[in-house]
């Protein structure tokens, strides 16, 4: 929002306060200021003020003239001239020889084409004054004096200050409420406008109002109210309402328009002119728009309406969507002679809403979707009718057409000094506390209560937000002002002795990845419905939206970080990166055994199969087993050993996230507490070319819930190792060739552990061969397994090795799934 230093001094003396002051208190007051800016003309020698007493065409340039200018020395002055609009006798700014315009462009005597040229006649873009470049600055005013400075005819130049206000903030989208908090600020009376048009209240128009009947069905109309005005001229507006409106980036249209904009921009309150000879039946229905309603809007933009839209219309139209902008077929011209005036509120909900789908942001629905003060529906409509009857004339009509009621208005907070003084930290008296609540508008009754009083701070309903004790206190420090906190030697606990088992662990997993030649990336832990319905299913995308979402593209909380580390390899990809590896550590939501959600630790990481770039020498392409030898070694920093985890084809778990994994090439494993799940393998062809990425991609994610990181993982100790030497037996199993490798080695080991008790130990068992075809029944396969034993304390005789072996092919025999060829 862009606010007028000249318009914020008609509320507040701010003489003695420079604009540094001013753009560094706004801040302190919780306004971000973006940019402080001149406007109007600055101070310029050698302009002065010309006639043009004669031109004609140059002797050797059509598109130039040489005209005679009477600047005020008494001898006219020939200045050579490009402009098109203006004729004898007009009189324009002219920078003599010596001048510096806007720009450090200097003024000299030249030649143009052969031609002395002894000055410049200017346009308004040249003296600073706008953006017009068309033509020549003409000064209508003919009794401007001839010869005398330009300056002496144009107001001083202004400070606009560019400001960010927050969402809790709609009082600030105003000259008045910036005012209000600077006067409060620098101690100084805010000075509200004083107001002549008025009228009684009425619940219907009477028979002589330029209204027949005003009906109100849409629940996101609760306030709304009509003033109706006879014989108004719409002409141009005076000079100062121009000027005021430019200075803040409007452009002027007419004196019945520009007063609507500039009480909008005076105290925040939109409002709307209707032309009442364009408004059908002399009806006003605020209701819901029907479904297949169309309304060209006043930029010309055609919109479809929907049934969950407000609209202002008539017996037979919509003419406004409420809130956002008015239709063409209901403005101002010309030759409108009665007005009705709109002044309302409406929902900030309703209004936000139809803005968005629209698409159409205006002045009007940043600040309806802010909250607008309700007391200021009257305010704002009696003042814009005094500015009315002052530049356009008419007079008021009838009553004040009301329908409903103010929503909401002043409300009561009571707080005790005891409680700032505790909150702010350190000592301040009451009579400090109180000023500064006064000083905001806020009035206080203070209620004796024993040795402490009670306050009862009323707060007015422009501040909606300010509804709590503790909010009394932000309010209180910020206009006190952060400067004024006595200095004072912080008291802060000592570091602990060691950090958090999450953090050391995700400070290892990013050690042992960016050791390996992986880039961390960085995102969001918000993404937007489509990504997670894609890969996790519809359920998961409900369970996990977000209530209010300020953006559609960031509505849902993440359940897994390889979509984002998709989208940074392929905007790297894009760009003629080299991005092969990347990591990101984060939370991700997923809901546990018992279907709430729960916030995970994950770590994930994507690899390009092949290098981009081509390269000197041929490396091997990284494929599934790479994936998941790097998950099973993240997972171990958590104390998760690979026996905890069982591996199953991705495809075959009823995993949501099957689409995501090429089937046959992806595996997920959980431990079984539920504490630990594992996804890797090689993504989808279809996710990969969606992405544009052209060579094979693996992935692979590990997620943990907080009960690995319940207490600090366990010291690893010394074992020594066993000098005597091991024994190997090799067991072959026939099983169905749907089951996994890893589901019969999971029963392979806790066979052979349990046959080895506590004599021996299992050292290690591998599968080193799968064999299907041949010799075997159809849907049967062979997996051979290789199992290790070693004593620590002995060397194992053929005896307890094969008694041990033994026991394992009975333990497997027992099994319906499992065949051991012996």
């Amino acid at each position: 929002m862009k606010v007028s230093l000249q318009w914020l001094t008609k509320y507040v003396d701010l003489s003695g306060i420079s604009t540094d002051q001013i753009a560094d208190a706004l801040p302190m007051l919780g306004l971000e200021v973006e940019s402080v800016s001149s406007v109007g003309l600055p101070a310029l020698s050698h302009v002065v003020v010309g006639e043009i007493l004669s031109f004609e065409k140059h002797p050797k340039a059509d598109r130039l003239n040489v005209c005679q200018v009477d600047t005020g020395d008494g001898t006219p002055r020939q200045i050579v001239c490009g402009a098109k609009n203006f004729q004898a006798h007009d009189r324009v700014p002219v920078a003599l020889p010596g001048a510096v315009l806007p720009g450090g462009f200097e003024i000299k005597v030249s030649k143009l084409r052969d031609v002395d040229s002894l000055g410049m006649m200017c346009s308004a873009k040249e003296l600073g004054l706008g953006d017009d470049h068309g033509g020549l600055l003409i000064l209508t005013a003919r009794q401007l004096p001839i010869g005398s400075p330009l300056n002496d005819h144009f107001p001083l130049p202004d400070s606009v200050f560019e400001i960010a206000v927050t969402a809790n903030r709609g009082d600030a989208l105003s000259h008045i409420g910036v005012a209000r908090d600077l006067a409060a600020f620098f101690n100084k009376t805010l000075k509200l406008p004083s107001l002549s048009a008025d009228a009684p209240d009425a619940s219907a128009p009477p028979a002589d109002s330029l209204l027949s009947a005003l009906n109100v069905t849409a629940a996101a109309s609760p306030y709304y109210t009509a003033w109706s005005l006879r014989g108004v001229r719409v002409t141009a507006s005076p000079d100062w309402l121009q000027r005021d409106l430019e200075s803040v980036g409007l452009r002027p249209i007419n004196n019945i328009v520009d007063v609507t904009n500039w009480v909008m921009l005076e105290t925040g309150q939109p409002l709307h002119a209707f032309d009442a000879s364009k408004i059908a039946g002399r009806t006003l229905n605020i209701r819901n728009a029907s479904a297949g309603e169309k309304i060209t809007l006043l930029d010309g933009k055609t919109v479809a309406l929907e049934e969950s839209d407000c609209v202002i219309a008539d017996a037979v139209k919509p003419l406004v969507i409420a809130g956002v902008m008015g239709g063409e077929d209901c403005g101002v011209s010309n030759a409108t002679t009665d007005i009705v005036l709109e002044s309302a509120w409406f929902s900030p909900a309703a209004v936000r809403k139809t803005s968005r789908r629209v698409a159409v942001n205006t002045d009007s629905s940043q600040r309806f979707t802010r909250d607008v003060d309700p007391a200021m529906v009257r305010f704002a409509a009696r003042r814009a009718i005094d500015l009315i009857l002052q530049t356009a004339g008419g007079t008021l009509a009838g009553p004040r057409i009301v329908a409903g009621a103010p929503p909401r208005g002043d409300r009561t907070i009571a707080i005790r000094s005891d409680f700032v003084r505790a909150r702010c930290g350190y000592a301040v008296d009451d009579a400090t506390i109180l000023d500064v609540f006064r000083r905001l508008g806020f009035s206080v009754a203070v209620i004796p209560d024993g040795t402490a009083a009670i306050w009862h701070v009323t707060v007015p309903s422009f501040r909606p937000e300010v509804d709590r004790p503790v909010d009394l206190v932000e309010e209180f420090v910020r206009i006190h002002g952060t400067e004024s906190i006595p200095a004072t030697a912080i008291a802060a606990p000592t570091l602990p002795a060691a950090d958090a088992p999450v953090t050391r662990f995700t400070r290892r997993a990013n050690a042992l990845l960016g050791g390996q030649g992986f880039a961390e990336c960085w995102h969001y832990t918000l993404t937007e419905e489509k990504t997670i319905a894609r890969f996790h299913g519809k359920a998961l995308a409900d369970a996990l939206a977000l209530a209010n979402p300020l953006t559609s593209d960031q509505s849902h909380v993440r359940p897994s970080l390889l979509p984002g580390l998709l989208g940074a390899l392929q905007l790297n990809l894009a760009g003629h990166n080299q991005p092969r590896r990347l990591f990101e550590t984060g939370r991700v939501f997923r809901p546990g055994r018992d279907g709430a959600l729960r916030e995970l630790t994950a770590i994930a990481f994507v690899v390009l199969a092949e290098p981009v770039a081509p390269s000197w020498k041929k490396r091997e392409p990284v494929d599934f087993f790479y994936a998941k030898k790097l998950a099973l070694e993240v997972a171990a920093l958590a104390g998760i050993a690979p026996q905890r985890l069982l591996f199953k084809p991705a495809s075959d778990n009823g995993d949501v996230t099957a689409p995501f994994w090429q089937s046959g090439h992806a595996a997920t494993a959980a431990d079984r507490a539920g504490h630990a799940q594992i996804d890797c393998g090689l993504v989808d062809a279809k996710v990969t070319q969606e992405r544009d990425i052209k060579t094979t991609l693996v992935a692979g994610e590990i997620l943990l819930t907080q009960d690995n990181f319940a207490s600090p993982p366990k010291r690893p100790r010394f074992q020594d190792w066993s000098p005597f030497p091991p024994v190997a037996k090799d067991v072959s199993v026939v099983v169905d060739a749907a089951l996994s490798a890893a589901e019969v080695l999971d029963k392979v080991r806790g066979a052979a552990v349990k046959a080895a008790g506590k004599e021996f130990a299992v050292e290690n068992i591998t599968c080193f061969d799968v064999y299907a075809g041949t010799g075997l029944p159809e849907g049967k396969k062979s997996l051979a397994f290789s199992i290790t034993f070693r004593a620590p304390d002995k060397t194992l005789t053929d005896d307890a090795a094969n008694k041990a072996f033994e026991q394992i092919l009975s333990s497997l025999e027992k099994g319906a799934k499992y065949q051991v060829r012996r």
